[in-house]
């Protein structure tokens, strides 16, 4: 997504608003283990003001009203502003604090504006859980279906790559992982199936149980049938991640396990193109409201 760097660099630090104005909404009710949040795209920025400091403290305290709680949050990638500062994720541990203290259970997935190595200095019991060594790779357990979370982060030492890859460690390891699950599976990655389809390929053909593809990058509400060629055109639903703050569809999304299906819908509270701050148009409130509330079904067989 070239445009998004050309946006960040040309309005980042123009943009009038900060995360330090606000605070996260506490809460103390009960969680309930089928239901899972979605949030991807974040791009805290760790020293400047920036829009989407304030737009994703929204998204948080958006998600803390819903009752009951979800028992998971996954933050599925760029988490940090541009280039993955180390202060970027300082302030995004501070942003997300009040969602540990909710008692909901939050993983990290890289995308392309992370940097793992800074990621872990912030987060170090987390990259050192990981799955597969050198990349950030956990398996999330909800009780129908588990959500398989891989590192499409193709990291460069000067610049983003906004490409996305998935190493031959993590497709091995997914390959071992499909071949002995009993249980249906999704996979995660920030980047989505069409922009990596040879992997997207691969995926599908580990095992007939995985069900989903699950991706963000986008910034926008996005739904595609993948297939599985090499098994009679098997159909694989992908769905796709709105951005919790920075451009495009904002918003969350919510993932039910009903036991034979997941049940994906979105919450868009905005949508904007390149921040707020801009001339709103028209057409950005008839996509919010044509997206907010939209259901998804994904079976598991």
């Amino acid at each position: 997504m070239n445009r998004r760097e050309f946006i960040l660099s040309a309005s980042a630090f123009s943009l009038a608003s900060c995360v330090h104005a606000q605070k996260v909404a506490s809460t103390d009710k009960r969680h309930d283990e089928s239901l899972a949040v979605i949030v991807s795209d974040c791009h805290i920025c760790g020293d400047k003001k920036w829009h989407a400091n304030d737009e994703m403290v929204k998204t948080l305290n958006q998600i803390l009203a819903l009752d009951p709680l979800p028992a998971k949050m996954i933050v599925m990638g760029d988490i940090a502003a541009l280039v993955g500062l180390k202060k970027d994720y300082i302030e995004a541990k501070k942003v997300f604090k009040p969602i540990v203290d909710a008692g909901i259970e939050i993983s990290w997935m890289m995308g392309n504006h992370d940097r793992r190595d800074v990621f872990a200095e912030v987060f170090p019991e987390w990259a050192k859980s990981s799955e597969v060594e050198g990349s950030i790779v956990h398996v999330v357990k909800m009780p129908s279906v588990d959500l398989v979370l891989l590192d499409s982060l193709d990291q460069l030492k000067k610049k983003n790559n906004h490409d996305g890859k998935v190493s031959e460690a993590q497709i091995k390891w997914l390959e071992k992982f499909g071949a002995s699950t009993k249980r249906p599976f999704f996979v995660c990655t920030h980047h989505d199936g069409r922009q990596m389809k040879k992997f997207a390929q691969t995926a599908i053909g580990t095992s007939k149980l995985m069900r989903g593809y699950v991706h963000g990058h986008r910034h926008s509400w996005m739904l595609d049938a993948l297939h599985d060629w090499k098994d009679g055109g098997r159909l694989v639903r992908s769905v796709g991640m709105p951005s919790a703050a920075l451009w495009g569809d904002i918003g969350f999304v919510t993932l039910r396990d009903k036991g034979d299906y997941a049940e994906f819908k979105i919450y868009e509270r905005d949508c904007f193109f390149p921040s707020p701050d801009f001339k709103r148009e028209e057409s950005w409130d008839v996509l919010r409201k044509e997206n907010d509330g939209a259901v998804v079904k994904v079976l598991y067989k």
